[in-house]
This record gives C-alpha cells, structure tokens and sequence, in this order.
C-alpha cells in the first residue's frame, strides 16, 4: 500500500467550520510516509497526518490545492486602474 503526508487547517468563518487538506509529499511506502510526517513535525509543522493512497481521494485534493495557488493572470485593465490610482494618489 501507499502512503502521503497531508496538513490540515481547520478555520472557523461566519460561523461554519472550513478545512483545508495540503499535499505535503508524493504516494510512497508507509515507512516513508511516517519518516516524512517525523521531519516535517521537527520542523515545527503541525496538524499532520499520514493517510493511504486512494487515487480518486488524491487528485481531488491535488486538484483543489492547485487552484488555491493558481493566481490570476494581470490584465491591461488591471494596469490601467492601477496606474489611475497612482496618479490620483500623486506617486
């Protein structure tokens, strides 16, 4: 069987509890996945956990991770609302 390395972060907004799963390390042995959970915990990286390798469950979080960090592509209405501001600030 496999094994990866998550962080969870459980937030508390509006009054609903919202987690987010974080993809620490690659599927691997469950030796190598506990060592990996080992050194991020000495790390001072807390809220870890070792969870099994399902392939549908992991391309989901993967999937939901990346647009998290996915930015948003600067536009050139973005540079001219950007460059409005500035004048009216007097920069």
């Amino acid at each position: 069987m496999k094994y990866y390395v998550t962080k969870i972060e459980l937030q508390l907004a509006d009054s609903k509890l919202i987690s987010t799963e974080t993809i620490l390390t690659k599927p691997s042995d469950k030796a190598a996945a506990v060592e990996g959970k080992r050194r991020y915990s000495a790390l001072g990286i807390d809220n870890l956990c070792v969870v099994k390798y399902k392939k549908k469950h992991y391309n989901k979080v993967l999937r939901a991770q990346n647009k998290r960090r996915k930015e948003k592509a600067l536009t050139v209405a973005d540079i001219a609302e950007m460059t409005e501001e500035a004048r009216e600030e007097g920069i």
